[in-house]
């Protein structure tokens, strides 16, 4: 379902598997490369897996998980250098109706039913602070310092919501959530319903949306290089590439994937050169090298980025 590469050992992947476990390989091995594995977790995810993000530093490596069960995992993930990897899981979330404003109008008829996670991510600068993007449409900030009541789940662990506040939803899933590298306060969504949204995380409602094409938006990411600069992938087959010093409107470039207009579901930039990759339904993975125009920081982009940011309180 997703994989995540370690940040700093990169011959440590993670994998986010359709019956709820996590999978670690050793891609420097020549056989044997899957190390550790989930298995048997009480309170473990009991649905797919639908995103993984790394936390890891020379004193730790966490990992955390999310699901369609509404669970978002923490686990500490200890390193040996002779023996296999160990996973524990060391602290659960749960994503129910019961924290979600009745009068919202994506709230669940349930109050007490598990809302299943689809797209999070992770603030660049607070490793405690990630949005998560739900099935029903549901953006949700969210904090791992919680200090919400645990709730009436779990058997080994105590599961707390983490929701800090609830965002005007999409009309559709939300697939992608990705946050800016360079402000700490932006991030963006990308929607079934057809919309890429550019929220503050201090405000409610997004400040910018884009409807770049008549369908699905299935991938969004901010480039690592370029402050200004951000890529989606469509269900009809195109990459784009959006410029804000050029357009707060519609894409500078749009390419199509394949030839069939087969989704392209997935996208990552390469954050040491000036690359990305897609990978869309049909299985195909392709890298595509950006121009030096989209992939080297232009003066004054950090500041235009705050202006754009500001604009979000008028």
């Amino acid at each position: 379902m997703c994989i995540e590469y370690h940040p700093i050992l990169p011959n440590l992947c993670a994998g986010g598997a359709f019956n709820g476990q996590i999978v670690i390989w050793d891609l420097s091995r020549t056989e044997d490369i899957e190390v550790c594995v989930s298995k048997n977790v009480e309170d473990g995810h009991h649905e797919p897996v639908t995103k993984l993000c790394w936390q890891a530093s020379s004193k730790s490596n966490m990992l955390l998980s999310l699901g369609m069960d509404g669970k978002i995992l923490k686990w500490e993930v200890k390193l040996s250098r002779y023996q296999d990897p160990e996973l524990t899981l060391i602290q659960g979330f749960v994503i129910t109706g019961s924290y979600i404003p009745r009068d919202h109008p994506t709230a669940p008829s349930s109050r007490t039913a598990d809302i299943g996670g689809t797209a999070m991510s992770f603030s660049h600068e607070d490793e405690s602070l990630f949005v998560v993007g739900a099935e029903s449409g549901l953006v949700l900030k969210c904090s791992t310092l919680s200090t919400e009541l645990p709730l009436d789940k779990g058997i080994k662990i105590q599961f707390r919501s983490p929701i800090t506040l609830v965002y005007n939803s999409h009309n559709g899933p939300v697939y992608d959530v990705d946050f800016s590298p360079a402000h700490r306060n932006l991030f963006l969504t990308a929607s079934t319903d057809g919309t890429i949204r550019l929220y503050n995380t201090l405000q409610p409602k997004p400040f910018q949306v884009l409807e770049p094409v008549s369908g699905y938006v299935f991938g969004v990411q901010w480039s690592p290089a370029r402050p200004l600069v951000f890529a989606a992938t469509t269900a009809n087959g195109s990459l784009l590439i959006y410029d804000l010093k050029k357009s707060r409107v519609g894409p500078v470039l749009q390419i199509p994937v394949n030839q069939t207009k087969s989704p392209v579901y997935s996208i990552a930039f390469n954050s040491k050169s000036d690359t990305l990759s897609t990978g869309d339904s049909k299985g195909t993975v392709k890298v595509w090298k950006l121009s030096q125009g989209l992939s080297s920081q232009i003066r004054g982009e950090v500041k235009l980025l705050e202006r754009i940011a500001a604009s979000s309180y008028e």
